[in-house]
């Protein structure tokens, strides 16, 4: 069976249900389809190492993106459980698993990222968890429920989040890293990294650096993470948080540019090297006007973003995206954001105390100009304004000796 649609949104994620909200805002008439793997609606995945696994009450429809009728109250279809196979470029034609076609007159390819595993025996043992998806959550929060010892393997996002709930439940916790650092992807200062460390030390949690996983033990269940230096760590279950992989396949087998890494290759405006085609969300490498640099950015507030920019320019704008890069996390009371680019600055400064939990720590480039900000706060309200003020001193290239601490209310 054929189908034509104008807008034809691959994956069902955040960016999609974002595309659609914004082609729809744009567009009254314009046929609009979204295709995802999972059975779900569009769906927010934070939740899923944060606040989902302590809390038994709450049900995935409760993070979905966007609220069940809406798709139906602004014509947006949605196909659940199905895959996208082939890109038919010439003939704008998308053939999915299920030998179905679609023909599109524009094409958003948000296909997002899948967790890498480590390829050691043991794997497939119970008790052994990746976590990208709402199914994956739910497992992994029964595993809370029924046990006494987990493992952590990694200690970006993921590993440290879902390390903060087991404790929150109670359970012995133990996070074990290839590197010596925590959050690598952000590249946080040495202080913040002992913060950090002390904060969950105090909280029971124990950590095992410069480690790698030689297997999974046990006989149908996990019983034991053993490490290539022999040690061996007791564990009910165990979550792998060691990456992603982009699901770019689709793409590089339709001929489009993509980079060193997989990620789809595209304009300011997000706009592939086919003009009937746009990508977004953890997918595409994107020319950043904000900190003017191309990167790939794997994190919520991206895809948001993205898919916002991408669905106006799809139904006509020629809108750049500009945003200076936003991340977040949460453990135990505390949270954290960082506004700008990671790769190109040094710390610089530090506003408030950094041993209260209640501060912000500058980070500069070569010319001393601001290019970073990570701030923490037990208040969370507190943090929106002080993002606010961040990516206004980013965007104003301000010199980090210039900036007045009275400028951050923490």
């Amino acid at each position: 069976m054929e189908q034509n649609v104008n807008y034809l949104l691959i994956g069902g994620g955040l960016a999609s249900a974002n595309a659609a909200a914004a082609i729809r805002e744009r567009d009254n008439d314009g046929s609009i389809l979204i295709i995802g793997m999972e059975p779900y609606f569009p769906y927010d995945r934070p939740p899923y190492s944060k606040n989902f696994l302590t809390d038994n009450e709450m049900s995935p429809d409760a993070t979905f993106s966007k609220p069940e009728e809406f798709y139906g109250e602004h014509r947006i279809q949605l196909h659940t459980g199905v895959k996208a196979t082939k890109i038919d470029r010439e003939n704008r034609i998308v053939t999915l698993d299920s030998g179905d076609t679609i023909r599109y007159e524009k094409l958003l390819l948000a296909t997002g990222a899948r967790p890498n595993a480590l390829g050691v025996p043991g794997e497939d043992l119970i008790g052994v968890f990746l976590l990208r998806e709402a199914e994956d959550g739910i497992h992994i929060r029964q595993a809370l429920r029924n046990s006494r010892k987990a493992v952590m393997i990694g200690a970006g996002f993921i590993g440290m989040e879902v390390a903060a709930d087991c404790v929150v439940e109670g359970i012995d916790t133990t996070v074990l890293t290839h590197g010596d650092t925590i959050w690598s992807q952000l590249r946080p200062s040495p202080a913040i990294q002992e913060f950090l460390r002390s904060t969950y030390e105090s909280k029971g949690v124990k950590f095992l650096f410069n480690e790698d996983v030689a297997a999974f033990e046990g006989e149908g269940s996990l019983r034991a993470v053993r490490t290539k230096s022999g040690k061996s760590v007791e564990a009910d279950f165990c979550v792998v948080a060691v990456g992603v992989s982009l699901n770019s396949e689709l793409a590089k087998e339709a001929g489009l540019e993509v980079n060193e890494k997989g990620a789809i290759r595209v304009s300011s405006t997000l706009q592939t090297s086919d003009p009937n085609i746009w990508a977004a969300g953890d997918v595409a490498c994107f020319k950043d006007v904000a900190l003017d640099k191309e990167w790939h950015v794997e994190h919520y507030m991206n895809a948001m973003w993205q898919g916002e920019t991408v669905g106006a320019n799809m139904a006509g704008e020629e809108r750049p995206y500009d945003r200076v890069a936003y991340f977040f996390s949460d453990e135990f009371d505390l949270h954290m954001i960082m506004r700008g680019d990671p790769d190109r600055a040094k710390s610089a400064k530090v506003i408030g105390e950094m041993q209260s939990g209640n501060f912000v720590e500058l980070y500069a480039d070569d010319t001393d100009s601001l290019r970073m900000g990570v701030a923490f706060n037990h208040d969370e309200e507190k943090l929106e304004p002080i993002s606010d003020t961040l990516e206004s001193l980013i965007r104003e290239r301000r010199k980090v000796a210039q900036i007045d601490p009275s400028e951050f209310k923490l």
